[in-house]
């Protein structure tokens, strides 16, 4: 418990101790933690970066693939950029959470369309295939996939359905978010399936689903290792 502090002491005197290098500075002293079965502790910030990522597969009128420059900009602060493979797959990562707009530009400069997308702090963003098509980004799956760390801040589930409230956060900030939870939902406590109503606030969780609005996701999984 004193890593540091001297050897193991009888309880009531490390008890004393404690206070006492408290109060002097003697020593660092963590209080809470625990959480049971339920898994981590929650609070705290996750990863500060971020990554966003989809393959275009259709460029009408016709364009290379390869090439396309996606510039990633939050509130208008240009921050980090890409570049197509021949594939026309490209992944951009850095601090980029926020409120974003993505600009695809051809080699020779020309904009091909822009897309605007809520970026989770810690989130990885999958959009999957992409057409550009007149200036129009249009997504195959129609909503992003995201995987992010977060922290529930609310429980609101009866038995396996309902929704969380969770926090994600980290130094670029806090976002708040609401997390549809349904029959097809995995839940998962340290490998082992559970209701809803069992993941605790306070929790840390790592949640992937659909990203159906700036701050709704619709999970199929929620897992506390």
């Amino acid at each position: 418990m004193f890593k540091g502090c001297g050897r193991i002491l009888p309880k009531g005197v490390i008890a004393i101790l404690a206070i006492a290098l408290f109060a002097v500075g003697g020593c660092d002293v963590e209080f809470g933690g625990g959480g049971g079965d339920n898994g981590g502790g929650g609070g705290g910030g996750g990863s500060n970066t971020e990554t966003i990522q989809g393959s275009i597969v259709d460029i009408i009128p016709d364009e290379p693939l390869e090439g396309i420059i996606v510039d990633v900009s939050v509130d208008g602060v240009a921050l980090e950029s890409g570049v197509t493979d021949d594939d026309g797959f490209f992944s951009v990562d850095g601090p980029i959470a926020g409120t974003a707009l993505l600009e695809f530009t051809s080699e020779a400069g020309m904009l091909l369309g822009s897309y605007g997308v809520e970026i989770f702090p810690t989130a990885l963003v999958e959009l999957g295939d992409i057409t550009l098509e007149s200036g129009v980004v249009k997504l195959d799956n129609i909503y992003p996939e995201v995987t992010f760390d977060a922290e529930v801040t609310q429980n609101n589930c009866t038995g396996n359905t309902g929704s969380m409230q969770v926090e994600a956060r980290n130094d670029q900030g806090t976002r708040v978010a609401v997390v549809q939870i349904s029959n097809s939902t995995d839940l998962i406590i340290n490998g082992d399936e559970v209701d809803c109503e069992d993941i605790l606030v306070g929790r840390n969780v790592e949640i992937q689903g659909d990203l159906i609005s700036s701050s709704t996701v619709d999970a199929f999984r929620v897992e506390i290792d």
